[in-house]
């Protein structure tokens, strides 16, 4: 959590609508798991295994990834490179950090642009079952746009508080 002079950051803005995209990470986590481990049980216990379970496991694991590359940005948690921002003067810093938040809220906008686009542009379906590949570019494209508002508010965040470096600005966990 930010303490800052403007305070902590309310309480309902720790609950609530931020805590959804982790839950829906969680839900989608333990989906996969749940086909992969049918997909184990089937092809090794069974010797017969079921045909869509692979390709269910590689587009659940790229909602994984992005849904949760979504909760690093509302909890500013990516990683990154300290170093410099602890040994420039303050004013160089603060430029340099303005610098960098907003070029993630550009480079997340792009994302976001270019995946609407590709899942508009996509005519071809999922191998073994039988729905547009567009849905999974959809839920990418939606992944970066709720990227591109979280870092957004990080941005408007460190921009009010004077933060200059890139520790996390909450604790990880749910309770948030």
């Amino acid at each position: 959590m930010s303490q800052t002079g403007s305070g902590p950051e309310p309480a309902a803005a720790r609950r609530g609508f931020p805590a959804l995209d982790a839950l829906f990470v969680g839900f989608v986590f333990w989906l996969l798991a749940l086909v992969v481990f049918v997909q184990f049980f089937t092809r090794y216990v069974l010797n017969d295994s079921i045909g869509w379970t692979e390709e269910i496991a590689r587009y659940l694991l790229v909602c994984v990834t992005f849904a949760g590359a979504a909760v690093a940005v509302r909890r500013n948690t990516h990683i990154s490179v300290e170093f410099f921002y602890r040994y420039m003067p303050h004013a160089a810093a603060r430029a340099l950090s303005t610098l960098v938040d907003l070029l993630r809220v550009a480079l997340f906008a792009a994302m976001t642009w270019l995946c609407v686009a590709l899942a508009g542009n996509t005519r071809q379906m999922m191998t073994s079952v039988d729905l547009p590949k567009a849905y999974l570019y959809g839920v990418v494209a939606g992944c970066f746009a709720l990227m591109t508002l979280y870092a957004a508010r990080v941005a408007w965040r460190h921009a009010r508080d004077g933060k200059v470096d890139v520790s996390p600005d909450v604790a990880a966990g749910l309770e948030e």
